[in-house]
């Protein structure tokens, strides 16, 4: 019985050894199990999740594709009504820009013909003319070049020196041949609307001239002879006689540098010119000097002095040494002017009268 207890013992304890091994395999596959069936419930629940996520970005996509097409059609019709409006617009903006082009043209042709029937009129109320056998030569310019011309011009009746030798002349008739000249250059300049390198003041006995050359101020130049400022005088004649050249320039009519002297006959030859009145009133209104103009000023002051003098050669070369002609002499200096006003009133065009004392005509 002891060895059968024995035995026994020892195939218990087996037994127990036996089923305490296998309950803690068990146990751990249970575990496992149990681990794998939460992640699995929680990856189906991610799938489900997913599922709906798509079904909601396919839902959107689908209205997204909606609107493309919609917009796409939206699109095309705006093109096409654009393209046929666009079309339309071109058509009446060229007719628009066809007769603004054509209403523009008749205004100039209308405003380019009123300039020359007014400009006739001043050089018929000045009575400008050549006076020297004016039916022997046709001295009208054509396309631009002037032809030699060794005639006289008369402005009212009045004559003035080619050759600045304004000591052999009376100061009267010079002065009111210059009076005449400032006052026809004044209209002729306003009715082209050019604007003139040097100012221009009309004060009867008190006239003067003035303004500057590129980055040189000249003084006021009187342009009234006395017996004690001949040599201001010319330099005023100079920059009138410049101021002529360059009006004969912005109508298409070039004058020779040792023609500008010849006051009259290049008035006249302005107020001739085959394209007169065409252009001009551009530059007036923002005061642009015209670059192509290329006369230089002191070279028509020292041709002045030269014509005064009597050093010039025919072809109008001169001597650049003269004393006296440098620009620089006729800086900051004004000539004298005194205070007392001048009781003369002069008579514009139009019959009204002013005291040139008490205003200035600047062209």
């Amino acid at each position: 019985m002891k060895q059968i207890t024995q035995e026994k013992q020892r195939n218990v304890e087996k037994a127990n050894k036996y089923l305490v091994g296998t309950l803690r395999n068990f146990q751990v596959n249970l575990a496992d199990k149990h681990s794998k069936a939460q992640k699995l419930s929680s990856l189906e629940k991610e799938i489900n999740r997913t599922k709906e996520e798509i079904g909601r970005d396919r839902q959107e996509i689908d209205i997204l594709k909606r609107n493309l097409r919609t917009r796409r059609q939206v699109l095309q019709e705006s093109l096409a009504y654009f393209k046929k409006f666009k079309s339309h617009q071109e058509a009446l903006v060229v007719k628009d820009m066809e007769n603004t082009k054509e209403r523009w043209c008749h205004v100039h042709q209308v405003l380019t013909h009123s300039r020359k029937v007014l400009i006739a009129e001043l050089v018929s109320l000045f009575d400008l003319k050549r006076i020297s056998d004016p039916s022997s030569h046709n001295n009208a310019p054509k396309d631009g070049k002037v032809i030699d011309d060794d005639g006289e011009y008369a402005i009212a009746g009045m004559t003035l020196p080619k050759k600045a030798d304004f000591v052999r002349y009376s100061h009267e008739n010079i002065n009111a041949a210059v009076g005449h000249v400032i006052h026809m250059l004044g209209l002729v300049a306003h009715y082209l609307g050019v604007k003139l390198p040097f100012m221009v003041v009309n004060r009867g006995s008190k006239s003067y001239t003035k303004g500057s050359v590129p980055g040189i101020p000249i003084s006021k130049m009187p342009l009234v002879l006395n017996d004690r400022n001949l040599e201001r005088f010319t330099v005023g004649m100079a920059m009138l006689n410049y101021d002529i050249a360059y009006l004969c320039h912005t109508q298409g009519v070039e004058i020779a540098s040792h023609k500008v002297p010849h006051t009259l006959q290049n008035l006249y030859l302005c107020c001739q010119a085959p394209n007169l009145g065409r252009s001009g009133h551009l530059t007036a209104l923002n005061r642009i000097f015209d670059q192509s103009f290329s006369l230089d000023f002191e070279e028509v002051l020292r041709m002045m002095f030269a014509l005064r003098n009597g050093t010039e050669t025919k072809d109008g070369i001169i001597d650049k040494n003269i004393p006296g002609v440098s620009i620089s002499d006729y800086i900051e200096e004004d000539f004298e002017d005194d205070n007392d006003e001048d009781g003369d009133n002069w008579v514009i065009c139009d019959g009204t009268t002013y005291n040139p004392s008490c205003s200035s005509t600047q062209f």
